[in-house]
């Protein structure tokens, strides 16, 4: 029996030093838990931060290209109303269906498309719709520069079939939009 009690003696200590450690260790533990688990959290709301920042954007640069077709759209209108002529006034009044509709006169495939080819030289090819596309995403026609109606009456000479319809090279897209550059009235450089 005394045997037992020193034995126990000797155990219970060690026991007693065992169990804060071990609670100390669990304690570390979670708190490590804690900070990865915070860290990946602030690391996604960094990232949502930047996701809604960029969709803000998205959504005035879709407001604002809104605002600009209601105003072509009703400029369209009234400029109708009052006189025949087509319209010739610059980027900003021109519409993608009077586009598509003046550079497929006189082909039988009428229907506007956003087909990209290529050709067999390698030079990129560009249905109606497509270099409608090219056209009012290039930087010279945001500046407001292109005179759209002018590059689509040059673009029309320059239509070749690649047996799926008329399409035009990417170069004669740009060089047609740099000649309306060139053939304006001076103010537009």
């Amino acid at each position: 029996m005394e045997e037992d009690q020193s034995c126990e003696a000797r155990i219970l200590p060690a026991t007693r030093r065992f169990h804060p450690r071990a609670f100390g260790e669990r304690k570390e533990k979670h708190v490590k838990d804690l900070e990865t688990k915070l860290a990946s959290l602030e690391a996604a709301q960094q990232h949502a931060h930047k996701e809604n920042e960029r969709l803000q954007r998205d959504l005035q640069k879709m407001a604002t290209e809104n605002e600009i077709l209601r105003a072509t759209t009703t400029t369209n209108r009234s400029a109708d109303q009052h006189s025949l002529e087509p319209t010739t006034a610059g980027p900003m009044t021109y519409i993608p269906s009077d586009f598509c509709s003046n550079v497929l006169q006189g082909h039988s495939n009428k229907h506007p498309s956003q087909r990209i080819a290529t050709s067999d030289s390698g030079e990129r090819l560009l249905a109606a719709g497509a270099a409608w596309d090219y056209i009012i995403s290039h930087n010279l026609f945001k500046r407001g520069l292109v005179h759209v109606g002018d590059a689509s009456d040059r673009l029309k000479n320059c239509a070749r079939c690649d047996g799926q319809g008329p399409v035009f090279s990417e170069n004669a897209t740009l060089a047609a939009m740099q000649q309306s550059i060139a053939s304006g009235t001076g103010d537009l450089l």
